[in-house]
């Protein structure tokens, strides 16, 4: 609470000092845990002292392409997805404008709690200066039906090619800072599903999405694990290994996660405050050393959280609806090793 509380001290300068390098240890501890996915796409991170924020960004100047800010302010913690390069937004709405059904499921999946603004201002092309004239769209981002977010964006698209307006957009979410203060270091797992969930949106608007491909062949099933005759060594690879066949959503193939269930969380937990457990994922004929098991709050569930290539992979190979086999197997070194393929 120290942190968001010195925003609120006016003119004691020791206290926004200490706060604001709070805010810097956060960006560089948040940006080292995303995945090498997110990294690529927000390359550039900092402290920006004007706005008393931090920040992951596309490009070095971050104003220059789409980034995510971060506000400690006294009674809130604030992340905003900001566009509001005048060129940068054109390729944006031209994006979401030929993708509309795909944008608008972007938007229908985060929760309630993210906002979208499109906000229309006077812009001054000799002094690059813009002011605030009103609102196109100011609420929850899920509740846009697809005629309103098409009539929204192409009228986004439309104001900001003409020379006198600027449309920027921001897709925000505010938290009580009492709240984040409580999660203590798990505020940093927690942003990073926050960061991970607008990848896709970010990519779609800067035109760097994937094409949809179509579906390679079916993955092979998952081979079941090998019996024993011993009853006593039974018993010790059935504590050491487990089978557990997930349902698959859309959002899950998106984003590239893999739910289990709270049941499962004590499995990869080493200590009560462990939160993230590296794991090793074979996939088809490969293996990948770079995947983690998140445990999330509030009720401990585990999830498995892919690397970029074994994303790929579970896009390539799975449609909304299908089932994954997940088998689990720990050596005595304890480190696990997790199996997916498909069910029969």
């Amino acid at each position: 609470m120290p942190v968001f509380t010195a925003f609120g001290w006016a003119g004691e300068e020791t206290a926004i000092e200490f706060a604001l390098s709070q805010l810097e240890m956060f960006i560089e501890s948040l940006y080292f845990n995303l995945p090498r996915d997110s990294q690529a796409l927000f390359p550039f991170y900092g402290l920006d002292r004007a706005s008393q924020s931090v920040y992951l960004a596309a490009e070095e100047e971050p104003a220059s392409g789409p980034y995510v800010a971060f506000f400690a302010r006294p009674n809130s913690w604030e992340q905003s997805l900001v566009i509001n390069n005048k060129t940068v937004l054109k390729k944006a709405y031209s994006a979401g404008s030929a993708r509309p059904a795909t944008l608008h499921d972007l938007l229908a999946d985060l929760d309630a709690s993210w906002k979208l603004r499109l906000q229309q201002m006077e812009y001054d092309p000799e002094k690059e200066s813009a002011t605030h004239y009103k609102d196109i769209y100011n609420d929850v981002a899920s509740a846009l039906t697809d005629e309103q977010l098409v009539e929204h964006i192409e009228r986004a698209a439309f104001l900001n090619s003409e020379e006198q307006w600027l449309v920027p957009f921001y897709l925000s979410r505010r938290q009580p800072s009492e709240k984040v203060s409580a999660m203590r270091i798990t505020v940093i797992p927690s942003t990073v599903e926050d960061v991970n969930a607008l990848v896709p949106l970010v990519k779609l608007l800067t035109g760097k999405a994937r094409k949809a491909k179509k579906k390679a062949r079916s993955a092979p099933p998952a081979p079941a694990p090998e019996k024993t005759q011993d009853p006593q060594l039974a018993q010790e690879e059935k504590a050491s290994q487990f089978v557990y066949i997930s349902d698959l959503q859309g959002l899950h193939i998106r984003r590239g996660f893999i739910n289990l269930t709270p049941r499962h969380w004590p499995y990869f937990s080493v200590s009560a405050r462990t939160e993230t457990r590296a794991v090793t994922v074979r996939y088809g004929e490969k293996q990948d050393e770079n995947c983690t098991v998140w445990r999330l709050v509030p009720d401990d569930q585990a999830r498995v959280v892919l690397s970029p290539p074994v994303h790929e992979w579970l896009e390539d190979h799975f449609d909304p609806g299908d089932q994954i086999q997940v088998q689990a197997a720990k050596k005595n070194d304890d480190h696990i090793t997790l199996t997916l393929g498909g069910v029969e």
